[in-house]
């Protein structure tokens, strides 16, 4: 074929494709109109390309179940009761019950979550811009607070959390009880020491990072090697033992005969297959339970989908099982114990803000509960809040 036939076929071409554009536009701006408005050419125009009107039809119903599953449902109070009670009894029942947590827990600390109505994607999509706020000023919430009240009464017995926030540790959770599989901001880590040395801040960690670029900038107090961030991004493999603590999140799914999904969309967990113990019979499968205002892709195999808020949910659910939750004090947060101070010019390393400890001007620092070295043991489940375990 020479030269010139080879351009020709490709003009050829590209008239071929602009045609079809055309007519697929054509076809569309019919398909829009009401079946009884439709003239008698173009009722006998869709007939003709059957096929395409399929294509198109087929195109609508997956955008139209696409814009479903963004919209919110809420259970009415008598069916949430309904739900909770049912979850209770099964909490209850539950030999080990392992939670898994999404960012639709943290949106009462002023945080976003990703798809809800005004989550992260959900704004870019609509190319809209996304305020982050200031993350040094958010607190553990309702839910977090019931969860570390749940392990300490023995009904709960590991968290696996997508949340970088670092608001589990906040809330009196145990690390060995915690696998936080996207990182957390406020622990960088030193990966040429061996075993890996972990520091604790008291600011977000991640200033300098980014994608395939974790090192903070600062350096190791012991062996002088660079410090890098604990973040897993999209794209990204975590291969920190901690504070992902993979190990301990597939050690629990294995025993799991009960999983409780909070505020999470599950989009990103649901590929982790290890998580969900699909590769046992049916009749020894973990009851799911999940509570989400939006479809997610467990919601078919679940045993109970909760369409409520977390923190309701969950107020709900601790009323049942007539356990008490303290609320959170910032003067026993156990990330100030656990905090390793920078060295001396280190202060210019960072700009972030830091978690401010609170003013207890009328408290000593031995008034107040002791804290293991890992902050685990002391705080506001001392005083006041029952030790309750299950009861065999």
């Amino acid at each position: 074929m020479g030269r010139a036939e080879r351009k020709a076929e490709a003009r050829e071409e590209i008239v071929r494709r602009e045609q079809h554009r055309e007519r697929r536009r054509q076809i569309s701006r019919i398909l829009h109109k009401p079946a009884t408005e439709r003239s008698p050419g173009e009722r006998q125009l869709l007939q003709s390309y059957g096929e395409l009107v399929q294509e198109l039809e087929r195109q609508r119903q997956r955008r139209e179940r696409l814009r479903g599953r963004e919209q919110e449902v809420v259970d009415g109070t008598e069916i949430l009761q309904k739900k909770v009670s049912e979850l209770a009894d099964s909490v209850r029942e539950a030999e080990h019950m392992v939670i898994y947590t999404g960012a639709g827990i943290s949106t009462a600390a002023a945080i976003p979550d990703y798809r809800g109505p005004s989550g992260v994607w959900t704004l870019l999509n609509k190319g809209q811009s996304v305020s982050t706020g200031d993350l040094s000023e958010a607190e553990p919430t309702f839910t977090h607070m019931c969860i570390a009240r749940l392990h300490r009464a023995g009904l709960v017995q590991h968290v696996v959390s997508q949340n970088c926030d670092g608001l589990h540790l906040r809330s009196g959770l145990p690390r060995d009880a915690t696998s936080e599989v996207h990182g957390n901001m406020y622990i960088e880590v030193c990966t040429s020491c061996s075993p890996h040395r972990e520091y604790v801040r008291l600011f977000d960690v991640t200033e300098r990072t980014a994608l395939h670029k974790h090192n903070t900038g600062r350096f190791c107090h012991k062996c002088g090697g660079e410090l890098r961030d604990s973040i897993v991004h999209f794209g990204e493999r975590g291969k920190l033992a901690q504070p992902l603590n993979w190990v301990g999140a597939v050690k629990a799914a294995k025993k799991a005969d009960v999983i409780l999904c909070l505020g999470s969309s599950l989009k990103i967990l649901k590929k982790y297959h290890c998580l969900w113990g699909m590769n046992r019979p049916s009749s020894r499968r973990p009851r799911l339970y999940i509570v989400n205002l939006q479809w997610t892709p467990k919601d078919a195999v679940a045993t109970l989908k909760i369409h409520g808020k977390c923190d309701e949910v969950m107020r709900l659910l601790m009323d049942e099982l007539k356990l008490d939750v303290p609320e959170y004090n910032r003067s026993l947060d156990p990330i100030f114990s656990m905090a390793v101070p920078l060295h001396p010019g280190e202060e210019a390393s960072h700009t972030r803000k830091l978690i401010k400890a609170a003013e207890t001007p009328n408290a000593s620092p031995d008034q107040l509960p002791p804290l293991s070295p890992q902050g685990l043991s002391g705080g506001w489940f001392g005083k006041g809040c029952t030790k309750g375990r299950r009861k065999k």
